[in-house]
């Protein structure tokens, strides 16, 4: 089994106050005959009590060698109060997982705050 963390691309992206995506690809030996499975966890923090969730990857429509996980109200990642999300991936080929990945990821905002205050 391997697992190199270099055949493994992890992206935050389009982080608000409502929900953040992360993806997940595995670029190793053979990428395009693998399936990916896994899950995102968190958010972890020493400095603060907030209950863990878990977010399935789920397959991309376009791209079977990606998968992402859509975090619904998601604690973003400061100095101050440093939430980690915990993500632990496998890449299986006929049933038999050839590579894993488990890491940290921190959500760091993507886009500004909202302010709703004209809605009464």
């Amino acid at each position: 089994m391997n697992d190199n963390s270099a055949d493994w691309e992890i992206l935050v992206v389009d982080v608000s106050e409502v929900a953040a995506t992360v993806r997940v690809r595995y670029r190793g030996e053979a990428a395009e005959a693998v399936s990916l499975r896994g899950t995102l966890r968190g958010p972890y923090c020493e400095r603060a009590h907030t209950l863990p969730a878990d977010y399935p990857f789920r397959a991309s429509a376009t791209d079977g060698t990606r998968v992402e996980a859509v975090i619904t109200d998601p604690c973003p990642w400061s100095e101050e109060v440093p939430h980690l999300y915990r993500a632990e991936v496998a890449a299986l080929r006929g049933g038999e997982v050839v590579a894993e990945y488990h890491g940290e990821v921190g959500l760091r905002p993507t886009r500004p705050p909202q302010n709703f205050d004209h809605i009464k």
